[in-house]
């Protein structure tokens, strides 16, 4: 819905701990639900947790991952599903929400991972440092899974033996077996960059992308390995291009850090605009006894790619403080900027939602309520066309006014004063004489810029207000398009023991299934299956009650279509056709709609 491309509004749809008991072990579903309704607010993307199964498979967010290749259709570390839900219904949501409009952006945890064995190689016998071996299941069985780690891959090893300032843990930061990604990370600073744990990241990424069809990264603790990890494998999954959302938590206060991260990745990831965040919450803290017209400079300058928020899952549960009260009158003049600065502003669930009882823990989509004056900034943002502006800086000589303008779109003010009305004229982008809009309802009545393009704004105490031209009315066009994800067919990957018996090589005596996927009625289906050379396959396209709706016989690359009249569960399958052939890694190729919105689940 936004223009341009990093002016996107990002919803964080978890908070700590969530849990919704009409969705048990099924958030992913939830999220699916909501869907319509974060597109008709105006949102651009959402958030998603992690996806990798964690070392407690119910229990635990996702922060500590254990198994990269089981988003959910693993029977380990206690279950097949994760906290969230299954890798069906993870690959639905994100069909769900391509079909609303919406992208995608699921939590990467790269700096860590947890739940190994202890590793008698390793001289490590002691303490946490024992637990770096890492044999997760495959299709072909126990310990055959791919991705397999020792501790050679982790802190400390013999090409990092010694502590650094930088990306080596500490004592207070240390979330389990550290990655070692070597290159600068190393004693000599110039280690091998093409490492096995580089090389296995690389690989990873690539096939997450190319499986669930995500558009977007939130890249947790970036702080903790070197920048051009995340360049090296954005490059090689995303491509050349830049024009995708990629966001890394670099928590600090420091301008110059966030920006030379992000210039590190060349770019291709941004970083959340801690300074500014830390510069707006100590305003919301500060009962009216700060300068609002210092906020523009506390900014990041590395913009290209900024997320400037208010809260998130860690500041509000205080892990990074303070948390803010989104009843707060002040908290709302904070989002006010944080949705004109330059970036893809990012809103909280906890702040959208009223996520308290009888909500918190069992809602459905429908039934939680929004705060209104949060909906309506979105609104305005999308609807006025705040990034397709430039970003000016108008009013900043009161500690209490604070005047900003999104060239010729949108002028936004914000009164931090409790008791008194605060006024000021200002140069403006638009055109003499225009008749302008409060669209927060805050000022009543239109005003009109003078004959030289010069408005008057006078604000309310402790409010903000949003001008633009007036008479702009109506909702959101749904912008729905279709899904695309590869199913890779081998056995490292899947579990032969799980109901859905996901993965293994194709071969000659029987189908083997690659995966799922849920249409819409009325849709088509366009499948094409690939291998690493010359192969004759047959692949078929199960209905949720097992019947065979398609199937296709012949050399690859091989091209199925189908017609979909009922919306559901539709299984692809396939394997080698000619008898006594080798297994055969497969890739089948999927092009499909999914529903906007379902009854069916």
């Amino acid at each position: 819905m936004s223009e341009p491309w990093n002016g996107k509004v990002v919803f964080e749809g978890f908070w700590w701990n969530c849990w919704n008991s009409n969705y048990p072990h099924d958030w992913y579903t939830y999220l699916a639900k909501l869907a319509p309704r974060l597109a008709a607010m105006g949102f651009d993307g959402i958030w998603t947790p992690p996806p990798c199964k964690d070392t407690n498979a119910e229990a635990n967010m996702g922060y500590t991952p254990y198994d990269y290749y089981d988003i959910g259709q693993k029977n380990q570390k206690g279950q097949m599903w994760t906290r969230f839900g299954t890798m069906d219904a993870f690959l639905r949501l994100v069909a769900v929400a391509h079909a609303n409009g919406l992208e995608v952006y699921p939590d990467m945890v790269l700096d860590h991972c947890a739940g190994g064995d202890p590793d008698p190689s390793s001289p490590f016998q002691t303490d946490n440092q024992q637990y770096t071996s890492f044999q997760p299941v495959g299709y072909a069985g126990a310990h055959t899974g791919r991705w397999q780690r020792n501790w050679l891959d982790f802190h400390f090893n013999p090409v990092h033996w010694h502590p650094t300032v930088e990306w080596t843990p500490t004592a207070s930061n240390s979330f389990g077996s550290d990655f070692c990604y070597q290159g600068r990370c190393s004693d000599s600073g110039n280690a091998d960059a093409n490492c096995a744990s580089r090389q296995n990241v690389r690989a990873w990424f690539t096939w997450f992308v190319k499986q669930t069809g995500v558009d977007g990264f939130r890249f947790d603790d970036v702080a903790g390995f070197p920048p051009e990890v995340v360049e090296d494998i954005l490059y090689n999954a995303m491509g050349g291009g830049l024009r995708y959302f990629a966001v890394g938590e670099y928590v600090t206060d420091s301008q110059a850090t966030v920006d030379g991260w992000a210039s590190d990745t060349l770019n291709r990831c941004g970083t959340f605009d801690y300074p500014l965040r830390f510069a707006l919450a100590a305003m919301v803290q500060s009962g009216g006894f700060y300068d609002v017209g210092s906020l523009p400079s506390q900014q990041q300058s590395n913009r290209f790619k900024t997320v400037p928020f208010v809260s998130n899952h860690d500041t509000a549960d205080d892990t990074i403080g303070p948390a803010l009260d989104p009843d707060n009158p002040r908290t709302a003049l904070a989002y006010a900027v944080a949705m004109t600065v330059d970036g893809s502003p990012q809103l909280y669930y906890e702040d959208l939602f009223r996520n308290v009882s009888p909500w918190k823990d069992g809602t459905t989509a429908a039934a939680i309520p929004s705060r209104a004056w949060l909906e309506n900034l979105v609104w305005c943002h999308q609807k006025l066309g705040f990034k397709t502006g430039d970003y000016f800086v108008r009013y900043q000589n009161s500690q209490q006014l604070l005047i900003l303008e999104r060239g010729a779109r949108a002028i936004v003010a914000i009164n931090n004063d409790g008791s008194s009305w605060h006024d000021g004229w200002v140069s403006t982008a638009f055109f003499p004489n225009t008749q302008l809009h409060d669209y927060t309802g805050t000022c009543p009545g239109n005003v009109w810029t003078n004959a030289d393009g010069w408005f008057h704004v006078n604000q309310p105490p402790l409010s903000y207000s949003v001008w633009g031209n007036e008479g702009v009315t109506g909702g959101f066009d749904l912008a729905g398009r279709r899904t695309v994800q590869q199913f890779e067919m081998d056995d490292d990957l899947g579990d032969s023991t799980t109901n859905f018996g996901y993965g293994g090589k194709a071969v000659a005596d029987g189908f083997r299934v690659a995966g799922a996927i849920w249409p819409a009625a009325g849709s088509e289906v366009n499948v094409v299956v690939y291998a690493d050379g010359p192969e004759d396959v047959s692949v078929e396209m199960l209905t949720s009650g097992g019947a065979v709706l398609e199937a296709a016989n012949g050399a690859v690359p091989l091209a199925l279509s189908a017609a979909i009249e009922v919306e559901g569960r539709y299984v692809l399958r396939a394997k080698v056709s000619a008898a006594g052939a080798a297994p055969a890694r497969l890739y089948v190729k999927v092009d499909y709609l999914g529903p906007a919105e379902s009854a069916l689940f």
